[in-house]
């Protein structure tokens, strides 16, 4: 599991880099948006690396590449994954609308590229865009910080 854990460690702070980095970027929105899509991308790997943790606790020890992987291969279902769960299913939570963020991200078009979108949408991402990458990746490390600690104390 060490081998996770710093793993996933790792890839939380590159995407804080790249989120910090890209709000600071102002004169190239293209060299912003490149920036905050590869933060986006280390989060999902963050994520993908904690499912791995969670995997290893419940005595699964291949890799898994998604969610629905780690719950289909592992033996136990622990109140972690129950708590991902709840929060991956809710189409309204932080998590889902992440993790559909950064899945749409790679794709042409309307669905992978904010600005080209309508006028009413680029004032709503505009508006929004900002904050969201930073917020998710604060919600994703306080979850998986609290997720380990509760661990640390059973």
């Amino acid at each position: 599991m060490s081998q996770w854990l710093s793993f996933t460690n790792q890839k939380l702070y590159q995407a804080r880099l790249l989120l910090e980095q890209s709000r600071r970027e102002t004169g190239n929105p293209a060299l912003a948006e490149g920036l905050e899509t590869s933060g986006l991308y280390l989060m999902q790997d963050a994520f993908i690396s904690y499912l791995n943790e969670l995997a290893t606790l419940a005595t699964y020890r291949g890799e898994v590449s998604s969610f629905s992987d780690l719950l289909n291969k592992t033996p136990l279902v622990t109140g972690e994954m129950t708590e991902i769960r709840i929060l991956a299913e809710d189409p309204y939570s932080w998590l889902s609308a992440f993790l559909l963020e950064a899945e749409t991200r790679w794709r042409p078009g309307p669905s992978g590229n904010p600005q080209a979108s309508s006028a009413v949408n680029v004032i709503a991402v505009a508006q929004s865009d900002d904050i969201q990458p930073q917020s998710w990746w604060q919600q994703l490390s306080d979850l998986i910080d609290s997720q380990r600690e509760n661990r640390q104390e059973s």
